[in-house]
């Protein structure tokens, strides 16, 4: 049923040609894990209450990550094209990796932090969630993007 509904969202979502201030896919599909991980984790309101703010910080980091990721390559290209050193490449590969790192840190430690609020059935239950919603969410908009029309040459 939840497929049904997520399929339907995200499909809206693609085909609508509404104002811009429409909701972005993103939060949609945040708010359709959030229903949904409350479920499947039966959590208590008191852990709702600590459980999404840390999830939320997993998802800053990241945000921002891939943020940082998309500008480091733009840079990566731009030196490239214009025959920079090794030096300034390793550099910015360096940022890259570091950035990656700080990625991993914060996750961790939210995740550390998340085993205070959720008992290790629902910390199992989380972890399966995540990979498998995931997993879920690629395969709808591939078939979304299947079905949708190829633009005009």
């Amino acid at each position: 049923m939840w497929r049904l509904i997520v399929i339907g969202l995200l499909g809206c979502l693609v085909f609508a040609q509404g104002p811009p201030d429409k909701d972005d896919p993103r939060e949609i599909i945040e708010k359709v894990r959030m229903y949904r991980l409350t479920q499947e984790l039966d959590l208590t309101t008191e852990q709702a209450v600590k459980f999404f703010p840390k999830l939320n910080e997993i998802r800053k980091a990241e945000q921002k990550f891939f943020e940082e990721r998309l500008e480091i390559i733009k840079e990566l290209k731009e030196l490239l094209k214009n025959n920079a050193a090794d030096k300034e490449l390793i550099v910015v590969i360096d940022r890259l990796k570091n950035s990656q790192d700080e990625k991993q840190q914060a996750q961790a430690e939210v995740m550390d932090e998340m085993r205070d609020i959720l008992s290790p059935q629902q910390q199992a239950r989380f972890l399966i969630f995540q990979e498998e919603f995931e997993r879920e969410i690629r395969e709808v908009i591939k078939a979304v993007r299947e079905h949708r029309p190829s633009p005009p040459k």
